[in-house]
């Protein structure tokens, strides 16, 4: 009999799989660390004696007729099986099924098959120390008939020497690369058995499966599965509440290095073997090895500086393999990215290893640095904001949902989980935030865990104004509820419009449902309000208007009207400064102070002006302009505050494709842009990329774009798959960054 040990790589052989991977190194070692010794038993081929290899053929006994059934050929039906398990999009050429399907292969035998007196063994093994008791080594035996979602087989017919056999695999099954190992076994007239034992030379992947009902990534709608499991570009939303900017993503997650990247993260995670068919421990481990930081290496460093000479700006990317590819190949973070890009590499992992997954942004996101869910801004005494002490409301933040079943949780959890990829806060020791349940959000119920209270606070959080003296005391003057989570927003499904999911994670306002959760909420946070003055009079009325015009201008008006019947002494202050869309301020660009003494029924004005030329080129193209406003009634103590935010208007990017595109030959691709801006764009470059689609190298725009001038580019693009596919192009300068244009083609198939 032979031994059950598995050999996965044997020297004398080389696996399709690792002609693939081999371009990007040994991926465990090198991203995980070679020596484990003394961390954890490790896995020693050389510990196996030579009879425990595969193939194992036992020597003709000596008088007697060799009756082993060897297998010579095993097809695993690849175009067939990847057909109907929905892979055949997939670049890596190996047979990738889905787990809880069943799928056919054919084994051709050196003679004749008696099923009465010959047994097969079908044994799939994964994992770094494949062992039975872990789960790592399935053995699937015949049965009678097939049942769902179970691991078996079942014989669908005998032609000489040639066995269809029908598998089905457990919907419970390790997420990751296999191994196929054929034992059989032929019994003796004497009742003595005669064994071998066949390795198939070709990996096999299995990934979760939500077309299977079993399985605990079901998404009972062929909709919502095509949307965010077979899409492979997307939407995603930024910009301000007042001012969507949608940026096109490639996810291209059936790209040859995605699902190889995918596997490699699971090694970098050192997410246990047993654990990689759980999707609620493979999203919380891989969304932690997405974000590169101090504590342990990932796939994308973070950079909110503006200072990118180093890397790639993260406005810069298009898509994610590119991302993916240079992690495979470096072997270590890749500069840069920030919470689009994170969430957008999070959203084509989990689609490449089949779980639905989209992107999510949360538009005025509070970043709850203390964990309090109060938000607080300070101000000086002459109404000046007080900016490196603030905590933040992002403009807009990017996360991600994944859809699976929580059995871990009462009932009613299941559906969309919320977690967030990019490194904030080091919540209980690890840059780790989610998956929490949506709903658990949206009622608040923290107990849950999983960070939901930060995901709440980010939804829910308040804003209370501060004034902060010279000796460093401080007051409450203002606060600010529902000022988080506004127009909440993801790619629909089969369509490129925005919806609205804001419901999802948070009641109406006015609601008692709403007044509840905060309840709710309240008991299980550090919330800790403290005590605001309300002025006993407010008898002057504010309003603030902001226009920012095409060219690029701002003009911001404070207007108050005196509805008392005494004089008010206004003292009023407007700054504008320039910020990141994290609400990070970078630099001072002009500020405006007055003093007005109003009489009875009388109104007074502040104005400011800041030109386009007057800081374009002063502020990072990934910043934009913030206005802060605050005026303080000198006799009553009335505060009026407001912030505003204003980008400046981007250009539209026209792609035109000439010509028919063709699997394997350039098409051109002609991209035209106009400068609406009054002043000069100048180091500006455009990338082109597409899913299936050769990436080309940048183009640099040689010389500075004049307003109102127009230019075109025309680039060429090689497609490397047929079907309908978008190709993503995105433009870059000095000044102005998230330029983007999409155009959609068909490609046909080689001639």
């Amino acid at each position: 009999m032979h031994k059950d040990k598995y050999e996965i790589t044997p020297e004398h052989r080389t696996k399709l799989t690792d002609r693939l991977t081999s371009y990007y190194g040994n991926i465990r070692s090198l991203l995980l660390g070679g020596i484990l010794t003394g961390r954890r038993s490790t896995y020693q081929v050389d510990e196996f004696p030579d009879e425990g290899h595969a193939p194992c053929y036992r020597k003709e006994k000596e008088g007697k007729e060799d009756t082993q059934l060897k297998p010579k050929c095993v097809d695993l039906q690849r175009t067939f099986n990847r057909s109907v398990h929905r892979t055949s999009a997939y670049e890596i050429p190996n047979l990738i099924l889905r787990r809880g399907q069943t799928f056919d292969i054919s084994i051709s035998f050196d003679r004749s098959f008696n099923e009465s007196t010959d047994n097969i063994v079908l044994k799939f093994v994964t994992g770094r120390q494949p062992l039975q008791s872990k789960g790592t080594v399935i053995p699937v035996t015949k049965v009678r008939e097939i049942t769902p979602a179970k691991w078996g087989y079942q014989i669908l017919g005998v032609e000489d020497k040639k066995v269809n056999i029908k598998v089905c695999s457990g919907s419970s099954a390790i997420v990751g690369r296999y191994q196929l190992f054929i034992d059989t076994t032929h019994e003796e007239n004497d009742g003595s058995l005669e064994t071998c034992r066949y390795s198939h030379p070709d990996d096999i992947y299995v990934i979760f499966n939500p077309w299977c009902s079993e399985d605990p990534v079901f998404l009972d709608d062929e909709n919502l599965r095509q949307e965010y499991v077979v899409n492979e570009t997307g939407r995603i939303w930024m910009g301000t509440v007042r001012k969507f900017c949608v940026r096109p993503w490639n996810f291209a997650q059936f790209d040859d290095v995605c699902l190889v990247a995918a596997l490699a993260m699971m090694e970098k995670s050192e997410l246990g073997d047993p654990a990689r068919g759980n999707p609620l421990l493979v999203v919380r481990a891989l969304s932690r090895v997405i974000n590169n930081n101090e504590r342990d290496g990932g796939v994308l460093i973070g950079n909110w500086s503006g200072k990118y000479d180093d890397g790639v700006a993260p406005y810069a990317w298009n898509g994610s393999a590119a991302i993916l590819e240079e992690f495979l190949k470096k072997r270590k973070g890749v500069k840069f990215g920030q919470c689009w890009t994170f969430a957008a590499v999070a959203t084509t992992v989990f689609r490449a290893l089949g779980i639905p997954t989209r992107c999510v942004t949360n538009f005025k996101s509070a970043h709850d640095s203390d964990f309090s869910t109060q938000i607080d801004n300070f101000w000086t005494e002459s109404g000046k904001p007080r900016k490196m002490m603030n905590d933040t409301i992002w403009d807009f933040h990017v996360w991600n949902e994944s859809w699976f079943r929580r059995s871990d949780l009462p009932s009613g959890y299941d559906g969309w989980q919320a977690y967030d990829p990019t490194p904030q806060e080091c919540y209980e020791g690890v840059f780790t935030c989610g998956p929490a349940s949506v709903k658990a959000i949206r009622d608040g119920e923290l107990y849950l865990g999983f960070d939901s209270k930060f995901l709440f606070a980010e939804v829910n959080g308040a804003r209370v104004h501060w004034t902060v003296d010279a000796e460093g005391n401080m007051e409450p003057i203002k606060e600010e509820r529902n000022i988080a989570g506004h127009c909440i927003s993801t790619k629909a499904a089969s369509t490129i419009s925005r919806e609205d999911v804001t419901h999802c994670y948070k009641h109406h306002t006015d609601s008692k449902e709403y007044a509840a959760a905060m309840g709710r909420s309240n008991n299980l946070s550090s919330r800790n309000w403290d005590s605001i003055k309300t002025p006993a009079i407010s008898d002057i009325d504010f309003t603030c208007n902001g226009e920012m015009k095409k060219n690029g201008d701002i003009q911001i008006n404070l207007s108050m009207q005196n509805t008392s019947v005494e004089n008010r002494v206004v003292e009023g202050n407007i700054t504008a400064i320039s910020t990141k869309y994290t609400s990070v301020p970078a630099t001072e660009l002009r500020e405006c102070t007055a003093t007005n003494i109003l009489e009875p029924a009388s109104g007074g004005e502040l104005e400011l002006t800041v030109k386009c030329a007057d800081y374009i080129n002063n502020i990072d193209p990934d910043s934009h302009v913030s206005i802060y406003v605050m005026a303080t009634v000198k006799e009553t103590g009335q505060h009026f505050i407001r912030r505003d935010i204003f980008r400046a208007e981007h250009p539209n990017l026209d792609l035109k494709a000439e010509g028919t595109a063709t699997v394997g030959k350039p098409l051109d691709v002609i991209i035209k842009l106009v400068n609406t801006l009054s002043v000069p764009l100048s180091g500006g470059y455009i990338n082109l990329e597409g899913p299936g689609m050769h990436k080309p190298s940048a183009v640099k725009i040689k010389k500075p774009i004049a307003p109102d001038e127009e230019i075109r580019e025309t680039i060429q693009i090689k497609p490397r798959r047929a079907g309908r596919r978008e190709i993503i192009a995105c433009f870059q300068c000095k000044q102005i960054c998230d330029v983007t244009g999409v155009i959609e083609i068909e490609v046909v198939g080689e001639k």
